[in-house]
């Protein structure tokens, strides 16, 4: 009996060793779209879906183009502004060596506002704050950034949830907790279609040469 409960535990464990990170993913994804279909603006009129209220489909997602405003390191996320830390400040930093995670048990954190606004339209403003990492100190303020946002609404005018956003001036650079996009995909989808492309680069003009 020992010898058949530690083979069946074994195969549980080599079980989990394969499947684990794919039902990680699917918890992380799940817990992002709330279990939420992805559903098409465009739809059907012969589709099930076409005789609900269009905010009653699912979810819509939509590109984000936009810049960074502002990027800075906080303690906390819930830091005032005269708190923030530069960039510059944190010349050298490692996750490994992070002394607030050391001292606090709480590492620091990146806070990282971006804008798709212009002359022309007061357009929409972000901020999130994410796991300080070295990857980030490269960044600055009036570099262009993509992400997708997702949204009951098919005017946007509320948002259920946000990705994780690429800054490809800085590396490329992905900022976010946790890789929900097929990262090298939308790359790839940056660089070939040109006139998502040339929006893309446009969104630094402002600050950013």
């Amino acid at each position: 009996i020992g010898q058949f409960i530690a083979t069946v535990l074994g195969m549980i464990a080599g079980t989990w060793i394969l499947l684990g990170p794919e039902l990680k993913a699917y918890q992380r994804n799940w817990e992002l779209t709330s279990g939420r279909e992805l559903v098409d603006p465009w739809i059907d009129e012969d589709d099930d879906l076409y005789e609900l209220d269009e905010d009653k489909r699912g979810l819509y997602g939509a590109f984000y183009l936009g810049r960074i405003d502002h990027v800075c390191v906080v303690d906390y996320p819930t830091d005032l502004p005269e708190d923030e830390y530069t960039l510059d400040e944190f010349e050298g930093y490692t996750m490994e060596k992070d002394e607030n995670e050391r001292e606090t048990g709480i590492p620091y954190s990146l806070r990282l506002r971006v804008t798709d606004a212009t002359d022309f339209d007061d357009g929409r403003e972000l901020q999130i704050h994410t796991r300080m990492s070295e990857e980030y100190l490269d960044l600055q303020r009036g570099m262009p950034v993509c992400a997708v946002l997702l949204s009951t609404s098919q005017k946007f005018q509320s948002l259920a949830a946000i990705t994780d956003f690429c800054i490809p001036d800085a590396g490329p650079c992905w900022v976010g907790d946790y890789p929900y996009l097929d990262r090298p995909a939308l790359e790839q989808l940056l660089v070939e279609d040109e006139e998502l492309w040339d929006s893309f680069r446009e969104e630094g003009r402002y600050f950013y040469i």
